[in-house]
């Protein structure tokens, strides 16, 4: 009886896994068959759920961002309150407060000096492109025709060549009609912008000021979800990482803003009549190692020679010299003190990181060679350690 009762036992646990391999094998044809319509329905939710959790993902990035700042201001404000009270950590959550307004109100200057002095020629500067795209057409339709016209008269046939300015100036307009149907859908969009823009607002003061209380929460639910040496393995890499990417975007937007200066300051002393608009491009895109500069520089050529065929090439000319400088000795020296490299192992980064993933490679390659330094010398130090033993 019991034999026949194991016997029946094991028919059951192997029909058990018949039955649920038959069940996988149905589920991975039907999503074969149906996997284009699946991948559209994931993607569709997922862009839908981000959509919904946009203000709070903008908030951690903003806070993130705005307390490297608010560090510097706590510690200010603490070495003034505790030369006269040496009970200054009852008033912990007081000077948070106050570095989070004084934070908020430098950022409100700033976004009101910019409003001011940088948003109104950009727009002069977009407007005027965008009227003047037919007399670009015409005028390079006209030196396209000289230079076929030379060509030809060298017994060097070019077909086709003349089309060559109307398709530029075709995807210019494309790309400047799409630009003003994103500023009109953002404007149709606006009252979903403003309660997103205060939500995210509010959150990001909220986890400026309670981020200790935050980041304890955090800790708690590690603890509870993973055991204690992957916890603090876990907590030692994003404390590695906090340093490193904190470290890199100082570097990074101290860079971009030094670059957008520059560049502005040297296309206006040419007088470029694009000198602001290519300036905060070129700052902008400075965050892509190498191709941020040939973009501002062949901005700087493209609306330069519309004036003067000089203006273009002293304007592209002025601005790939800064970028080299820049490239090779301000950046590398900035973000590489920031994340602990010399700028020889920055530009190796660079360089191998863009030859494999392309533009998002050049940025992600400085902070990841940063963190293969840290461990790197701490696994150095543990084989010293343990020879020395």
């Amino acid at each position: 009886m019991i034999d026949k009762l194991k016997s029946n036992k094991l028919y059951i646990k192997y029909g058990v896994i018949i039955i649920f391999i038959a069940i996988v094998a149905v589920l991975a044809v039907k999503i074969i068959a149906y996997w284009d319509f699946i991948l559209d329905f994931l993607v569709l939710e997922v862009s839908e759920f981000f959509s919904i959790i946009a203000p709070i993902l903008y908030a951690i990035l903003l806070a993130y961002l705005l307390y490297q700042p608010i560090k510097y201001i706590d510690k200010f404000l603490y070495n003034c309150f505790n030369s006269k009270n040496d009970k200054i950590k009852k008033y912990n959550k007081l000077i948070r407060f106050i570095s989070v307004l004084i934070m908020l109100g430098v950022v409100v200057i700033l976004l009101i000096l910019v409003y001011n002095f940088l948003i109104p020629p950009m727009l002069r500067s977009i407007n005027e492109i965008i009227h003047s795209l037919p007399e670009f057409q015409a005028q390079l339709r006209t030196w396209t025709n000289e230079l076929v016209q030379q060509l030809n008269s060298k017994n060097i046939n070019v077909q086709n060549t003349g089309h060559l300015s109307g398709d530029i100036i075709d995807k210019v307009g494309v790309v400047a009609q799409g630009a003003l149907n994103t500023v009109f859908s953002l404007f149709s969009n606006l009252s979903s912008i403003v309660l997103d823009t205060v939500v995210t607002i509010i959150l990001t003061v909220y986890f400026l000021i309670d981020r200790e209380r935050l980041i304890y929460q955090l800790r708690r639910i590690r603890d509870v979800l993973f055991p204690p040496r992957i916890g603090r393995g876990i907590s030692i890499f994003i404390h590695d990482l906090d340093d490193i990417v904190g470290g890199f975007l100082v570097g990074e937007v101290l860079d971009s803003i030094i670059v957008g200066i520059v560049s502005a300051l040297l296309l206006l002393l040419i007088r470029h009549p694009f000198a602001i608009l290519i300036g905060v491009i070129a700052g902008v895109t400075n965050i892509i190692p190498y191709v941020g500069p040939i973009i501002g520089a062949a901005l700087a050529f493209f609306f330069g020679i519309f004036t003067s065929i000089p203006l273009g090439i002293a304007g592209a000319v002025l601005l790939l010299l800064y970028q080299q400088i820049d490239g090779n000795f301000v950046q590398p020296k900035i973000v590489g003190d920031k994340i602990g490299l010399s700028p020889v192992w920055v530009l190796i980064a660079v360089l191998i990181g863009g030859s494999y993933f392309g533009a998002l490679g050049m940025i992600l390659s400085m902070p990841f060679a940063g963190l293969l330094r840290i461990y790197f010398n701490r696994y150095s130090d543990y084989k010293r350690l343990k020879e020395k033993i």
